[in-house]
């Protein structure tokens, strides 16, 4: 393992857990921050920072503080995430602030401290976990589709300024197994309508039949020690295969009623 100092975020369950549990076998000093630390593993080489992410003015004092206690890392996974389920009409404006902090602002502020010291270095590669849904929306989850495209596009603006070093990995994800519909935040079920049930119905349909979260870790792993900058699909075989293919020939149109069918029908 080329990557001895490693920094993943939301690294407490799902597919951060896994990468660390990979990590820790090829015996990596690893910085994992999220908002709480219940039932981690132990290892003198796992450190804990506590930080809610989606509070991103928090996020600049970390990195001023990391880079002079524990020196540049080798790898940052930006993995944290989480969604809200809300019909427009109903989206809370807090929520909007939170996913935009979380899947985006934090994100970059962590590349904006990082990556310089990381070129000025000559080593170290970033990896962006972005989501299919920049290309295929879910249904009342627009802020979870607008910041994981933004996340996406800055990840590819970065591979034009940084030709080399450090690299840039836009992984856009599939679902995963995880259970990251349960921290989902959501419109009270009362208040939803025949669509959001069938939307969300579909959604956790598609969750229940994908990859779990090792199987995945272990192919961002194989991604990751290529040492080259990139764009990458994970998750099922249609996540990475078919679903990016004939994103080329499809119309907006005939997209748009593919996802209709999809979530409502």
């Amino acid at each position: 393992m080329n990557f001895q100092k490693i920094i993943v975020t939301g690294g407490t369950k799902g597919i951060g857990r896994a990468l660390i549990n990979q990590f820790l076998q090829k015996n990596c000093e690893i910085h994992v921050i999220a908002r709480n630390f219940k039932n981690q593993p132990e290892s003198d080489n796992l450190f804990f920072h506590p930080i809610d992410l989606s509070q991103s003015e928090k996020v600049t004092a970390f990195g001023d503080n990391f880079l002079k206690t524990y020196g540049v890392p080798d790898l940052l996974i930006n993995n944290a995430g989480s969604g809200a389920f809300y019909e427009w009409a109903s989206f809370p404006e807090e929520e909007i602030y939170k996913q935009c902090n979380l899947l985006f602002l934090s994100p970059v502020l962590l590349c904006r401290k990082f990556v310089p010291a990381m070129a000025k270095e000559e080593r170290g590669t970033v990896l962006n976990v972005s989501s299919l849904a920049t290309i295929y929306p879910l249904p009342f989850m627009p802020m979870y589709n607008s910041f994981k495209t933004c996340l996406s596009s800055y990840t590819r603006s970065m591979m034009l300024e940084y030709e080399k070093v450090p690299c840039f990995i836009d992984l856009i994800l599939g679902d995963v197994c995880t259970d990251f519909n349960n921290n989902v935040h959501k419109q009270s079920n009362r208040q939803w309508n025949s669509r959001m049930k069938k939307a969300w119905e579909q959604i956790q349909k598609q969750l229940l039949m994908s990859p779990n979260a090792d199987v995945i870790s272990r192919r961002i792993i194989k991604i990751i020690l290529q040492n080259k900058s990139g764009v990458y699909y994970e998750g099922s075989i249609l996540h990475r295969l078919f679903f990016p293919k004939i994103e080329r020939f499809i119309s907006f149109k005939l997209k748009k009623f593919f996802l209709q069918r999809r979530y409502f029908y």
